[in-house]
């Protein structure tokens, strides 16, 4: 998709003409009104005058002229301009570009009421959010699989505006990226398969990538992750990205992200509803190398580690059991009170490794972890967990300022008992019936020692949903976090404690 900013003396012709009202706003009070075509002026303020027409939030308008520059004109409500807010400008964002696919629109052209630096950057990432479809497993249509080819946006165009831009475009197709990763089937995306994919955007983007076999991992002791991964005929993969722009004395951040390419359950086997989507139990390990994507293209002078577990959770004679007792590569064992709490196991030995080989400045690690997140938030938000008061309020305007969104939840020491084991240090399940979450935030935190954390479960937001705007599937949670994350680590913004 292209996208360029426009002044309002070019209007170029294009496929369909996007204005937007607010409740009882008069047409003439758009900023540039003035410059539109004189019968698309007419059609409009006659539409927008007629009194059983509103523009209600989130009402859309299709009309249409005979002929002129643009024969058809959506006209959006955008509601009680004191009810305005930045989610609302993301979702109109894409509504339009997913109004464009319905009616099969190739070019649009955006009059937008205001046009800075952070909507312009919005608005590039949510036009290509809402264009992604995954169909590549499908076999293409005679007129081609339909995606906007152009998006004009009307106003100023600053270099505020243009960078903005350019940035919005890396986040949206780092995101993409992440989404089109986690949408593969677990046949067409195992352990092995990632690793090569890892190693394919390393070489593209000029990072140094490591993949650790079943051996090197047994050498290093990863005792829980190689438990996880026996019960599959795929043999585990450990992967390790380096992105090193900053200075060499930089201590890195790292990206911890849950690989778990498909997840049965193992011999706690899952119920069949919902099992079709475990292969985006990996979708916390295609955040990371999203996010890395978009760090690396913009050009952050910072360093950034990315780690990714990846393994296969399957029942077989082989598989780890219920009452075993793994030990970690900290030295931690632990209990195995449920095999399909996988993903914790994996992820408590790359936090070891993170903490051991690279003194992190800050570890944040990302994973479709709980069922319980989304019973506890749905699926607006997803689950931030830190020991750190500062870093958890940062955590949420992170999330705010990403449209990641996210809310946290409690990381008390009165849990700990949750995952206090009894053959075992700890216990990765089975404990309460209760706070399922944060029982998983508290079971990785016992494999956290001095160094500044961040969990975030996104199970709640890992696929898209009605009224989000987005094609079925994959959402991406979490890149578009882990780069606003490195952003404001690079400028300051980001304060530990």
């Amino acid at each position: 998709m292209k996208i360029t900013i426009r002044p309002p003396t070019t209007l170029s012709k294009a496929d369909a003409l996007v204005l937007a009202f607010f409740e009882k706003q008069k047409p003439q009070e758009h900023p540039y009104w003035i410059k539109l075509p004189t019968d698309v002026r007419k059609l409009v303020s006659t539409w927008v005058g007629r009194k059983d027409v509103t523009m209600e939030w989130p009402s859309t308008h299709v009309l249409r002229l005979v002929r002129g520059r643009f024969t058809t004109i959506v006209v959006a409500g955008l509601g009680k301009r004191a009810e305005w807010n930045d989610r609302r400008d993301r979702l109109l964002d894409r509504k339009v570009i997913r109004l464009a696919h319905e009616h099969k629109w190739r070019s649009l052209t955006i009059m937008p009421l205001r046009l800075i630096p952070d909507n312009a950057n919005h608005m590039a990432e949510n036009f290509l959010l809402a264009d992604y479809d995954y169909h590549a497993l499908k076999k293409a249509p005679k007129s081609g699989w339909h995606d906007v080819r152009s998006v004009t946006i009307i106003g100023t165009a600053s270099r505020e505006a243009q960078t903005a831009i350019k940035r919005g475009i890396v986040v949206g197709e780092a995101t993409n990226m992440a989404r089109a990763m986690a949408n593969a089937p677990g046949s067409h995306l195992n352990p092995r398969i990632m690793a090569a994919e890892a190693q394919k955007i390393a070489k593209a983007e000029k990072l140094t990538c490591r993949v650790l076999n079943e051996a090197a991992m047994q050498k290093l002791g990863m005792g829980a992750l190689l438990g996880v991964a026996k019960g599959s005929a795929e043999l585990p993969r450990f992967i390790v990205l380096e992105y090193r722009r900053g200075p060499a004395k930089h201590k890195p951040l790292v990206l911890v992200g849950k690989g778990v390419t498909f997840d049965s359950g193992g011999l706690n086997l899952k119920p069949s509803t919902g099992m079709q989507e475990m292969h985006m139990d990996m979708a916390g390990g295609a955040a990371v190398l999203g996010a890395l994507v978009g760090i690396s293209r913009l050009k952050l002078p910072i360093n950034v580690i990315g780690i990714i577990p990846a393994v296969e959770n399957m029942p077989s004679g082989s598989g780890f059991r219920p009452g075993d007792v793994l030990r970690s590569m900290s030295g931690t064992t632990i209990e195995v009170g449920n095999t399909d709490a996988e993903g914790r196991v994996i992820l408590a030995d790359a936090l070891t490794y993170a903490q051991k080989h690279y003194e992190p400045v800050l570890v944040v690690d990302v994973a479709t972890l709980t069922g319980a997140a989304v019973v506890a938030l749905g699926q607006q938000a997803m689950a931030m967990f830190s020991p750190d008061d500062k870093l958890r309020t940062q955590a949420q305007e992170i999330a705010e300022a990403s449209g990641d969104y996210g809310w946290p939840l409690p990381l008390w020491e009165e849990y700990a008992p949750m995952v206090k084991g009894t053959f075992g240090d700890v216990t990765n399940s089975g404990k309460e019936r209760w706070g399922g979450a944060i029982e998983g935030a508290m079971f990785l935190y016992q494999f956290i020692k001095k160094t500044p954390w961040i969990h975030l479960d996104i199970a709640p937001t890992m696929s898209s949903i009605e009224g989000q705007h987005l094609a079925p599937g994959a959402t991406g949670a979490g890149t578009r976090w882990l780069i606003e994350l490195a952003r404001r680590w690079t400028d300051g913004r980001l304060k530990l404690t």
